[in-house]
């Protein structure tokens, strides 16, 4: 009797597992539908233009079409690319030829000619001077519950080099504020990151929670009126893109190229940049971040 009652517990235990498992699979497979669906949509649109099957054949045509015809970029080629295949490999169960793989690849060498050689540099975000933006956000250093909330968001968005998806899953209890550390999720890599904090960036986070009220379970971000009366949830990454546009000027994405520009020039080696960024890769530090302001070429002219 015992004996069948172990077996039973364990093949439930199994099949606990194995839902476990599916479900985290099944997750996965859909956030990867959000992320490529209007890349497929648009390519059943040229689908239905052309009067083509979305299969293989039609991706090469779509493109070529969008090389020769729309002039896309390198990087909105690649995630077409990118998109399509994971609809038609993943989710149609289609087969793609060697062949077909090597045609594709001759189109987006296409970028390598002189006719389309402009389209291909990356043209993203640029760093400021850090000096300047801190003395953005410290125009929000009143005594407005507003703003507030706003030059600690800034401050903490600013030192942490934080992505915007990971600005807006920081919680209160993440902060570290007695030794100057903040857990940060990093989406993208599927992990957690401990970052360092400035003495300035620690008091403005005191100060934003005394002001506000914030407990430990409460989105560091979060959502707030125009007075600043705020409410614990978690805003899209688009808001925040919004709000940060709307305080500071520009896109959270140069808060974090800033840090990233700042530190290299303070002679940071990449290895710590890293470390406070949540890079993984040394060399996309170097090829994406890192770069040298106008400001400091015009000194040698």
């Amino acid at each position: 009797m015992e004996q069948e009652n172990f077996v039973r517990i364990a093949n439930l235990n199994t099949m606990q597992t194995n839902r476990k498992v599916q479900a985290t699979i099944e997750k996965v497979f859909e956030r990867k539908i959000e992320m490529y669906q209007s890349d497929y949509n648009r390519f059943l649109r040229f689908c239905d233009i052309e009067e083509r099957e979305p299969d293989f054949d039609a991706l090469e045509k779509y493109l070529n079409n969008s090389v020769v015809d729309q002039r896309v970029k390198l990087s909105t080629f690649n995630r077409r690319a990118a998109g399509v295949q994971f609809f038609l490999k993943d989710f149609y169960n289609l087969s793609q030829t060697a062949e077909q793989k090597k045609r594709i690849q001759l189109i987006r060498k296409l970028y390598n000619t002189e006719d389309y050689l402009r389209l291909k540099p990356m043209r993203g975000v640029r760093a400021e001077r850090q000096e300047e933006v801190l003395q953005l956000i410290n125009k929000y250093d009143t005594t407005q519950k507003a703003d507030i909330r706003k030059r600690a968001i800034c401050f903490v968005n600013l030192i942490t080099a934080n992505r915007p998806s990971e600005m807006v899953r920081l919680k209160v209890s993440d902060f570290d504020l007695e030794n100057r550390t903040v857990w940060v999720m990093l989406k993208k890599q599927g992990e957690m990151k401990e970052k360092r904090l400035t003495i300035e960036s620690v008091n403005a986070i005191k100060k934003y929670i005394l002001v506000c009220g914030l407990q430990g379970d409460d989105y560091f971000v979060g959502a707030a009126d125009r007075w600043g009366n705020y409410r614990s949830r978690m805003i899209t990454e688009r808001s925040y893109n919004r709000l940060i546009h709307e305080w500071l000027g520009f896109a959270p994405y140069t808060l974090r190229k800033t840090q990233i520009t700042h530190m290299h020039k303070k002679k940071a080696d990449l290895a710590t940049i890293a470390k406070q960024s949540g890079h993984k890769s040394l060399q996309t530090i170097t090829q994406h971040y890192l770069e040298v302001n106008n400001n400091d070429v015009d000194e040698y002219l």
